[in-house]
Formats: C-alpha cells, structure tokens, sequence
C-alpha cells in the first residue's frame, strides 16, 4: 500500500492513483467507510478500493516556521 499507487490483486499491475480522473468517485474528505471498485487497465477485472485518509500538522512559532516540514 502507498499514497500514490495500488497493486492490482489479480495481475499484480501496478495502477497510479495520482490521476485526478482516475480518482474521482474514489477520494472523500474523511474517507468515508465505503467500498468502490476500478478496473484495472491490464487484466481487465474488478479491482476493489477501500480509502484511507492520513492527516498530519506542523506547528511553528511563526507561519514560516510552521510551513517546514
């Protein structure tokens, strides 16, 4: 599992889910517990998707500092 990619469990291709059209009905703010489902572009098959979000902050004595990371 990454941020940036899935691996399809069928043919072990690997999917980018950097594009925006790619994403769209899959990505929630809060990653709402539901199930979606994608075809996967090599094999052809049902690929099912359950979402994730992480959420991090940095705090900082001034903005500037805060926006390092």
């Amino acid at each position: 599992m990454t941020d940036d990619r899935i691996e399809c469990p069928h043919c072990q291709h690997i999917i980018p889910m950097t594009d925006g059209e790619r994403l769209q009905g899959h990505v929630t703010y809060w990653g709402q517990e539901r199930i979606t489902s994608l075809e996967c572009p090599k094999c052809e098959r049902e690929v099912f998707l359950q979402e994730y979000v992480k959420r991090w902050w940095n705090a900082g004595r001034t903005a500037e500092e805060a926006a390092e990371l």
